[in-house]
């Protein structure tokens, strides 16, 4: 379809600007069960997503599909939306940056490897990580692939295209001990190339994260000295992070607001935010059409910038930072490819550092345990002794308590072993000088 159309017609209508974000993307997810393909799938999807100005305020719109009809839904849904509109905050369709640091982050590779092999990599995986050990019962693994266009044009002649795709491999195990006792452990890798899956080594993982849970139990109550893993250290910093959404900072819901260029967490503690990073989660533009920047968050514990929206900018008089994205309620704030500046110990190390305490490797009920505004947290958790600097005996069904930002203030030490995580965050273990922990 000709989308000018659309610009033509909302005009006509009166609307004073109109915005169309349109995703095209498919997908393919099999997953296996003894060794066998137990489901597959191939889908496909389309959603155009349209923002409107109609007398001030803004209007929204999504279609699914893309006929003679779509152009006048669109428009009258628009208008509709907006005239019920409320929020007397300023709105804005963006004209565009001056510059955009586009790059290619599409693998044909990827997109061109056949069905059939992708089947046989998960196969060789899951075959391994059985034959790994005697104690492993069954395994499970999964392969989900995407590829996703993005186009985003305007009212005002702006046209922005992205492309790109990427694999999310999974694969769990489940093992019976001598005594009859079962665990399960999974691990799991996002990628662009599947050239870059290590089999054996994730297979390992995999094994290891089952079996070394066997003979695990509550450690006695009390405060520990703590390390915390990067996938436990990148659950915590999201939260952390979404402090300095200005949204919440203007609302005064964030303990962040009004610390600009204090100190607000450790001095160990660089955090950044590279969204031109080339990797999954790159983007260079962000959902209201935005150029983005590669910037830092934290510096040495010293707090540089609160994220902005065009909404929130405008409010504080300053400029768009490019984290504008689509939330359930319109565009939101949120923060791509974060990442903590690695410290010079490998995680071997940090842990004879820490000599004696607690490693926690899992972390439970963020959503309900974890209050954002004060920081507060409850947690069920689970992991390993750390004793005389090594990891020593499995831990499970003890709850961690303390507050987010105590916590990130108590960092004593960075880790090297830097993790991508699937919520873009790419962080390394931490130690931390104590949490308390309720235990037996």
């Amino acid at each position: 379809m000709n989308y000018n159309k659309f610009f033509t017609k909302a005009k006509e209508e009166g609307l004073e600007a109109l915005e169309l974000y349109i995703t095209k993307s498919n997908q393919l997810s099999f997953s296996l069960f003894k060794n066998e393909i137990d489901s597959y799938s191939i889908s496909d999807s389309f959603v155009l997503s349209a923002r409107g100005i109609y007398n001030g305020k803004i209007g929204y719109a999504t279609s699914e599909k893309l006929d003679a009809s779509t152009i006048d839904y669109v428009i009258n849904n628009i208008k509709a939306n907006a005239s019920v509109i409320t929020s007397e905050d300023k709105q804005f369709i963006f004209p565009g940056s001056e510059k955009y640091s586009k790059k290619n982050v599409y693998n044909r590779a990827l997109a061109e490897t056949s069905p059939q092999e992708k089947i046989a990599l998960a196969k060789e995986l899951d075959a391994k990580v059985k034959s790994l050990d005697s104690r492993i019962q069954e395994v499970e693994t999964s392969y989900q692939e995407e590829t996703e266009e993005v186009m985003m044009l305007n009212s005002y002649g702006l046209k922005l295209s992205s492309k790109q795709n990427y694999a999310v491999i999974y694969s769990s195990a489940v093992a019976t001990d001598e005594t009859g006792e079962t665990k399960n452990g999974y691990d799991m890798k996002i990628l662009t190339d599947l050239n870059e899956l290590d089999i054996e080594k994730v297979a390992k993982k995999v094994v290891e994260k089952t079996i070394s849970q066997f003979n695990s139990g509550p450690c006695a109550s009390g405060k520990y000295k703590v390390v915390l893993d990067p996938h436990c250290t990148s659950a915590l910093l999201s939260f952390f992070i979404g402090g300095l959404s200005s949204e919440e900072v203007q609302k005064k819901s964030s303990l962040l607001a009004d610390k600009l260029n204090q100190q607000v967490c450790s001095k160990k503690l660089t955090i950044l935010e590279s969204p031109l990073t080339k990797n999954v989660f790159f983007r260079y533009f962000d959902d209201e059409g935005v150029a983005t920047t590669n910037k830092t968050l934290i510096k040495n514990g010293v707090l540089q910038t609160y994220l902005y929206n065009l909404r929130t900018a405008h409010k504080d008089g300053v400029s768009t930072t490019g984290n504008g994205y689509k939330g359930r309620t319109g565009i939101g704030i949120r923060a791509v490819n974060v990442s903590i500046k690695p410290g010079k110990l490998s995680e071997e190390q940090l842990l004879e550092k820490v000599h004696d305490g607690l490693y926690i490797t899992s972390m439970q009920g963020m959503h309900s345990g974890l209050n954002p505004q004060s920081g507060n947290f409850s947690l069920i958790a689970q992991g390993f002794m750390i004793k005389e600097g090594k990891l020593a005996e499995p831990v499970s069904l003890i709850t961690v308590a303390g507050n987010l930002y105590t916590l990130f203030n108590d960092v004593k030490e960075v880790a090297s072993n830097i993790e991508l995580q699937t919520n873009s965050y790419s962080v390394p273990s931490i130690y931390v000088k104590e949490l308390q922990v309720s235990g037996k």
